[in-house]
């Protein structure tokens, strides 16, 4: 016994309303990526600093103002999700932020 398939009848929307979806998303995308530009900036440096050394101690000790542990727990309690940044998220952030400064 042969089973008859069934042609597909086809997924896809109207091409106009593809569009249209498409038009809107690179819209809010766009707005979105620039209203986060300047917070980002403004987090990845206040990070940096806090992972920086106290003042007049060299930074060849290794110590810093706040622990990494430390900024995961805060970024943790700020997220409303809970997830906040990783430890090697912010050990990254960080990392970077100093390589720009040298």
């Amino acid at each position: 016994m042969m089973f008859m398939k069934r042609p597909n009848p086809g997924r896809l929307p109207p091409a106009e309303q593809r569009a249209a979806a498409d038009k809107a998303l690179q819209e809010a995308a766009k707005a979105y990526y620039q209203a986060i530009v300047e917070p980002t900036k403004r987090f990845h440096e206040a990070l940096a600093a806090a992972a920086g050394p106290p003042v007049g101690v060299p930074g060849s000790e290794k110590k810093s103002l706040v622990t990494r542990r430390r900024m995961a727990e805060i970024t943790q309690e700020a997220d409303p999700a809970g997830e906040g940044f990783s430890l090697h998220a912010i050990l990254k952030i960080v990392s970077e932020m100093t390589q720009q400064e040298q």
